[in-house]
C-alpha cells in the first residue's frame, strides 16, 4: 500500500508491507511539476494494491493526482476526510471537515504510535499544534504562521529591511541577523508556552510530536522541553491507521 501526504509545498509518501513502513521519501513541488514529482513516487512504487492520501493542496491538486493514479495503476486513490471519529480519535470540532485533514492524519498517527497524551507541532508552511489526551480525544489546538511566511511577511511589509538570510544570535548587528532573530526568538517564545499550557492541560506523562518539514529547526528552540519526539512520517502512520479502520 503506497500512503501520500500533499502538502502546500511539499510532497511525501511512504511504502507499506505487512504493517511496516519499508520506503519513505519526499519532494518539493511547483504546481507546473506535479506529474514530474508524481512520477518519481511512481519510480520508487512501480506497482501498488491501494493508495491512500491526504492533501490540503486544493481539488485541483486532488484531480491531478487521481487521474496520474488511475493511469498509473487502474485504482482508485482513497482520500482521507476528516469525521467525528475513527480508529478510537475523536474530533472535538464542531465541524470536522473544518479540521486540516492533515492535522486529523496526525492525531491517527499519533494514536498508533504512542499510547500517552500528545501535544503535536506541525512544523510546515504553517506551524499548527494539536492536542490530544490519553482518551484520543482532540483537545483543540492552535495555528500560527511558519518560519518562512513570517520572514516574508516581514520583509513585504517593512521598507529597509533587506532579503539576506541571517544566522540566529541574541541580538545582532546587522539587519539580516536581526530579522532571522527576531523571528526564531519570537517563535521559541510561543512554542514554548503553547508545550507549557499543554502540559498542564493534558499532565506530566504528555508528549511533545515534532513532525514537518522543519521540525528539526524548531527542535533546536525546544530544547529544555522534556518528552520531544520527532516523527517526520507521522501523517503516513496516520494514513495507514485509517486504511486499517
Amino acid at each position: 500500500m503506497l500512503t501520500i501526504d500533499i502538502g502546500n509545498s511539499g510532497v511525501k509518501w511512504g511504502i507499506w508491507q505487512d504493517g511496516q513502513l519499508i520506503l519513505a521519501e519526499d519532494s518539493p513541488y511547483q504546481i507546473g511539476s506535479l506529474h514530474a514529482t508524481f512520477d518519481k513516487i511512481y519510480s520508487g512504487a512501480p506497482y501498488q494494491d491501494a493508495v491512500w492520501v491526504s492533501c490540503v493542496a486544493g481539488p485541483d491538486v486532488e484531480q491531478t493526482l487521481m487521474d496520474w493514479i488511475r493511469k498509473e495503476w487502474s485504482i482508485e486513490p482513497i482520500f482521507l476526510r476528516t469525521t467525528s471519529e475513527l480508529g478510537g480519535v475523536y474530533n472535538m470540532y464542531p465541524r470536522p471537515a473544518d479540521h486540516g485533514v492533515d492535522r486529523w492524519a496526525a492525531l491517527l498517527g499519533a494514536k498508533k504510535l504512542y499510547d500517552a497524551p500528545v501535544c503535536i507541532i506541525d512544523a510546515g508552511t504553517a506551524i499548527s499544534v494539536d492536542l490530544m489526551d490519553a482518551d484520543g480525544v482532540h483537545r483543540g489546538g492552535r495555528i500560527m504562521p511558519g518560519l518562512k511566511m513570517m520572514r516574508n511577511s516581514l520583509l513585504q511589509n517593512t521598507a529597509g529591511v533587506n532579503n539576506a538570510e541571517g544566522d540566529c544570535p541574541g541580538f545582532a548587528i546587522n539587519t539580516a541577523d536581526a530579522v532571522t532573530s527576531g523571528i526564531m526568538h519570537m517563535l521559541q517564545a510561543g512554542l514554548l508556552e503553547v508545550c507549557a499550557s499543554a502540559r498542564e492541560r493534558l499532565g506530566d506523562k504528555m508528549r511533545v510530536i515534532l513532525t514537518g518539514g522543519n521540525a528539526e529547526a524548531v527542535l533546536a528552540l525546544l530544547a529544555r522541553v522534556e518528552g520531544i519526539h520527532v516523527e517526520p512520517h507521522l501523517v503516513l502512520y496516520g494514513l495507514y491507521n485509517a486504511s486499517q479502520q
